[in-house]
């Protein structure tokens, strides 16, 4: 039997995400936008119609959530729990993350480093509908080299034959996208992140075996080398993207030139602000702060103004960015992913519906599902989320979701959790 919906909303984003359309409706069939009309124009729905009349709110395609952890605490001891959990609490962990993400209204995550045994399964038991949780798309364990960046929860690879057998399995597995550790990271004592891990040659490699397969490769990047290595090799997405000089006594590398052939060749940045804003705001409320900075980037501390100036340069060369949190990592809660925005109007100095539009339908074309979600239109999935007030007045009125539809199926009901 056709299951058939009507929601109402007094603002609902229009096709571009640019803007509101007044007192309009959403019709949903089997999962799919059939149509969004004037409200006015359904006095006499069928009655085969469900009608939910959501009122005064702001009706959004659902947020999408380019960078996650799913099995990872976002408290400020993740990175001690990741490493001692077994897989059973961790799966447990991972479940509750994702209901709390999709609850929020996230309808659509990318997992980008979890491992196998938890997110593959995780992500069954959701396309199942045996719990409820976001559209998934999976890295499953990210790749590392031997002792580097999240080893505790990755395939440790050092070779070019090492690094495309584990891009084989990981396809094997279910990945529909690769993400390797381009440099070390703040999260692995025994990674530096001012360093590469894996040369030029290697990552090219690593690109050549990912695009034979048809999948997309990211790489986590915090060094300026780690930053030109992975731009020559080819990757679609940098993660974090910063420029930390190799010197540990030295601040940043930025080279423009870099830059220009990362817009030559399209690459997508995820600048991971909104976990920087979120871990902010918690040290302000006088909670207990991330662990320690890795040593060889609190041996010279760069200040938060000159990051933010490296992105806004590299934006206005024509980057384009992806929202992600950096779910997992601490402070970053599943359930928060609206900070990307957030961050990107409060820190980069962007307009509300550019941020709005970047966290639904910019970060569904990076993701390559511009067709599929990131708007409210005919044949796309339907996925819905809405906000009480104005998130093109206040960005941050965008944060916990009062209603949310995902492929049709309603999860919550002003402010009431139906699954």
């Amino acid at each position: 039997m056709t299951k058939k919906s009507i929601f109402k909303a007094e603002r609902i984003a229009n096709p571009d995400v640019s803007g509101w359309l007044t007192d309009h409706a959403v019709i949903v069939e089997d999962g799919v936008i059939t149509a969004v009309e004037p409200s006015a124009n359904l006095t006499s729905a069928n009655d085969s119609y469900e009608v939910f009349d959501l009122g005064n709110v702001s009706l959004l395609p659902g947020l999408i959530d380019a960078h996650s952890h799913m099995h990872c605490s976002a408290t400020h001891d993740a990175q001690s729990l990741a490493m001692r959990e077994n897989n059973q609490q961790l799966t447990i962990r991972a479940t509750n993350n994702m209901r709390k993400a999709v609850l929020a209204g996230t309808t659509t995550v990318r997992d980008l480093g979890s491992r196998n045994e938890v997110a593959f399964a995780v992500h069954q038991m959701i396309e199942d509908r045996h719990v409820p949780g976001p559209r998934l798309l999976l890295a499953g364990t990210p790749i590392t080299i031997t002792a580097g960046h999240c080893w505790f929860f990755g395939t440790e690879a050092d070779t070019e034959d090492q690094v495309r057998t584990a891009i084989r399995t990981q396809v094997k597995l279910g990945a529909n996208v690769i993400k390797m550790m381009a440099t070390g990271g703040m999260f692995t004592p025994t990674a530096n992140p001012r360093t590469p891990q894996y040369s030029v040659d290697v990552l090219k490699a690593a690109v050549e075996e990912a695009h034979r397969m048809n999948v997309p490769i990211v790489t986590h990047t915090l060094s300026a080398q780690g930053v030109r290595n992975v731009v020559d090799a080819g990757v679609d997405h940098l993660i974090h993207a910063r420029w930390y000089h190799a010197d540990p006594s030295k601040g940043l590398d930025y080279t423009p030139d870099t830059v220009k052939k990362m817009v030559d060749q399209g690459q997508w940045v995820d600048p991971t602000i909104g976990h920087h804003l979120l871990g902010t705001e918690a040290k302000q409320r006088g909670e207990i702060g991330p662990l320690e900075p890795h040593w060889a980037v609190s041996y010279k501390v760069v200040p938060e103004e000159e990051h933010l100036e490296t992105l806004t340069n590299m934006h206005d060369s024509g980057v384009r960015f992806t929202t992600g949190l950096d779910m997992g990592m601490a402070y970053g809660t599943h359930d928060r992913s609206a900070a990307n925005a957030w961050a990107l109007v409060e820190y980069l100095s962007w307009p509300t519906w550019k941020a709005i539009n970047a966290a639904t339908i910019g970060t569904a074309e990076a993701l390559g599902l511009a067709k599929q979600v990131g708007s409210l239109q005919t044949g796309m999935a339907a996925d819905l989320a809405a906000f009480a007030g104005d998130p093109a007045e206040n960005i941050r009125d965008m944060d916990q979701a009062s209603t949310v539809v995902q492929s049709g199926r309603l999860l919550k009901l002003n402010n009431n959790v139906l699954v």
